[in-house]
């Protein structure tokens, strides 16, 4: 019963730092020390205890990280750039029937077709499907 109030009194603690510093690694140790303490009122041993409380943060950690990996490979460009996908270009001449120059908001880009199923490209309007970092990704 005692050690129950220690994971009360430390989940507490490191809800409170979490507030303070707003670091979402704490509220996780908060929430998993807090789950630790209801289930400690049936688990007395303290081996059982910290295991629990371990493997509650591991988890929710490498799910924390796994989310962040893939935020980060969906959502690869700024707003910034967001906001010129749609907009169209002018082609003037196509090199190896794939990659061409293109003036676009006041500078050269190089660009490229993003669907061709082999067929020969004509210069004219197309638009910005996609913004790499050194390149506009075009489709017709």
């Amino acid at each position: 019963m005692g050690l129950s109030y220690f994971w009360f009194v430390a989940a507490a603690i490191i809800g409170a730092m979490d507030l303070y510093f707003g670091n979402i690694l704490l509220l996780v140790i908060s929430g998993a020390a807090f789950i630790t303490a209801i289930l400690s009122f049936f688990l007395p041993s303290v081996y059982f205890q910290v295991a629990i409380f371990a493997v509650i943060s591991l988890l929710v950690m490498i799910f924390i990280a796994a989310l962040n990996r893939y935020r980060r490979t969906v959502d690869n460009y700024s707003e910034s750039l967001r906001r010129h996908v749609g907009r169209s270009v002018t082609v003037h001449e196509w090199r190896s029937n794939r990659f061409a120059t293109v003036q676009y908001d006041g500078r050269l880009w190089e660009a490229e077709i993003a669907f061709n199923n082999g067929d020969s490209l004509r210069a004219g309007k197309y638009r910005i499907w996609k913004i790499l970092p050194n390149r506009l990704v075009l489709i017709k």
